[in-house]
């Protein structure tokens, strides 16, 4: 089942992808999480036009609740033990800030609080993962 709206604040999948655009546009010239992009994905549009199509039905997973998206959040962010708690950080700014930029304040919202949520889960996995600890997020 596609959806094309959320009724919580009317997200759309343009809302998505505007925002995604600009988001990924951000991270690849990112000095920090740039480089950690390119070497999982590389540099190649056709690959990279692949990699935003599929977190845009991530994010239309989240938001919308459409189940076109097949994949392992965890998985893929185990694969790459690079990653640390910094790189989350400056993940989430970047797209708290392009949130705010691209989409109206109600909207920006619940895509902030989502991505925290996801952020803080991802973080708390791969750190369960590494270190048989579970991370203190005060």
């Amino acid at each position: 089942m596609t959806v094309d709206r959320s009724p919580k604040a009317n997200i759309t999948r343009a809302d998505i992808q505007a925002l995604l655009t600009l988001f990924y546009a951000r991270v690849r010239a990112d000095d920090t999480i740039g480089p950690i992009f390119h070497q999982h994905i590389g540099k190649d549009e056709a690959v990279w036009a692949a990699h935003l199509a599929k977190i845009e039905d991530f994010w239309a997973n989240v938001m919308l609740r459409d189940r076109a998206y097949q994949g392992n959040p965890m998985q893929t962010h185990l694969a790459m033990p690079e990653i640390t708690p910094q790189h989350f950080d400056v993940w989430l700014t970047v797209f708290e800030t392009t949130a705010h930029e691209v989409l109206p304040p109600n909207k920006a919202s619940l895509f902030d609080l989502m991505a925290r949520r996801i952020g803080q889960s991802l973080m708390m996995g791969m750190q369960r993962i590494y270190t048989d600890q579970v991370p203190d997020l005060s």
